[in-house]
Parts: structure tokens; C-alpha cells; sequence
């Protein structure tokens, strides 16, 4: 359930993205959600590089399902798209620090 829910919410911002000059795209504000626990989510992406598990939906072991569920349409696709630019500004952490030692 939560990989087609994920599957529907990137459909929906792609399509957006591509329809910016749409009035409904327009009226939309951008409201980060911020999460206190980075370094939980550091752990998680370490934790997701080094296996193979999960390397075939990432997003789907690196989001809150409770936090998700709680959230609006856009809420939700807006929480997906950040936890997407989080992962990766981790992931490049993370090679810079492995290219490092």
C-alpha cells in the first residue's frame, strides 16, 4: 500500500513540475517539514547504502508512515519530494566523507 501511495504522490509532483504555469500550481506555498531527528535519518541512509535491502525503493524505508498518513494530498507529496532532496544532500555527505578516509 505505502509503495503505490509513494508511486501516486511522485506521479502527482511530477506532473506538477511539468504543469508550473497551471493557476493551482501557482497558489501553492511551500511549508518545510522539519524533523528533529537528522541524525536518525543520517543513521537510516548509512544504514541503507551499506545494504542491499532497500536499495530498490529507499524512500519507502526512509519515510514516516504515521507521519504520512496524517498529512493532505499536498502535504504529503510536498513531505515525499523533501525526503527525497534530504536523502540525496545526505548521500553526498556521506561519499565526501567515505572519499575522505
Amino acid at each position: 500500500m505505502k509503495s503505490d501511495l509513494l508511486k501516486a504522490l511522485a506521479l502527482k509532483a511530477k506532473n506538477r513540475l511539468i504543469n508550473k504555469n497551471n493557476k493551482e500550481a501557482q497558489t501553492i506555498k511551500t511549508v518545510k517539514i522539519v524533523s528533529e531527528n537528522d541524525k536518525d535519518f543520517y543513521d537510516k541512509v548509512k544504514t541503507l547504502l551499506q545494504s542491499d535491502d532497500y536499495s530498490l525503493s529507499p524512500m519507502k524505508f526512509l519515510m514516516d508512515e504515521n507521519k504520512l498518513m496524517k498529512l493532505d494530498a499536498i502535504g504529503r507529496e510536498r513531505y515525499l519530494l523533501e525526503t527525497i532532496d534530504k536523502y540525496n544532500k545526505v548521500k553526498k555527505l556521506i561519499d565526501k566523507e567515505n572519499t575522505a578516509v
